[in-house]
């Protein structure tokens, strides 16, 4: 079943919406310059008759399960095609603020129920890369119950790299395409967030020292990713249970 849903805004003022939306690069280079973008809009319905021209601004909302993931504006360059239903819609717009548009293609495979890109499948950094990111936005759609207790249970298997340590953690945290950050920084501002709203964290370690000897391991000079990660569990009040390993 698909949950997407995109809403189109013409100078704040709702005149489409649309299951999905193409969005193809016409800058060949990534640059902090505004981007040229071509936007194609399948199966749109029109919900009013606006005359749509030349610089007027556009703002795209994209929905999955009636949750606004990410929004953007920008302007119109052109434009194409007439303005019915069911009928294809294409925009040149031009915009900073955009997420990477491989994101947008992973978010919009997921919400569709195609799984893509699982860190545990591939070896590739800048695959693992594109699933923080994308789990970063599909986090939003994952309901918090406040109050709620919960038992974390770490595990170091399949885990090589940094990368992969903070794939397993948001999994850890919020089950597969969960997301608590990408670095120690924005694990100890989300684990804080998270803290200040439920009743009780238990973080269950298997196999504790094999934990230590990994994070030491992969630790550049003069810093110790062990002892960082527990001061951030100390420091947000959680409970570290250390479970043996029996095998």
């Amino acid at each position: 079943m698909n949950h997407n849903k995109y809403h189109i805004l013409i100078n704040e003022i709702e005149f489409a919406s649309a299951s999905y939306i193409n969005l193809l690069h016409l800058n060949d280079y990534e640059t902090d310059v505004p981007k040229l973008i071509l936007m194609k809009c399948n199966d749109i319905k029109i919900h009013n008759d606006l005359k749509i021209k030349e610089k007027d601004i556009i703002t795209i909302s994209h929905y999955i399960n009636n949750i606004c993931i990410y929004e953007f504006d920008s302007y119109l360059l052109d434009y194409e095609s007439v303005l019915n239903n069911h009928q294809e819609l294409s925009f040149i717009i031009k915009t900073s603020d955009l997420p990477p548009l491989n994101i947008s293609a992973i978010l919009n495979e997921w919400s569709n129920g195609n799984e893509i890109l699982y860190w545990k499948n591939n070896k590739c950094k800048e695959a693992k890369k594109l699933w923080l990111t994308a789990c970063l936005y599909w986090q939003q759609t994952l309901p918090l119950n406040e109050n709620e207790k919960f038992n974390i249970f770490l595990n170091l298997d399949n885990v090589n790299n940094l990368l992969d340590f903070f794939c397993m953690l948001g999994e850890a945290f919020w089950g597969r395409k969960g997301y608590i950050g990408k670095d120690f920084f924005g694990f100890n501002d989300l684990l804080n967030e998270l803290t200040s709203k439920t009743a009780e964290v238990n973080i269950h370690i298997k196999n504790e020292k094999k934990l230590k000897n990994f994070l030491e391991r992969i630790s550049p000079i003069n810093y110790n990713y062990y002892d960082i990660f527990i001061n951030i569990l100390i420091d947000n009040n959680c409970n570290i249970i250390n479970v043996e390993n029996k095998s």
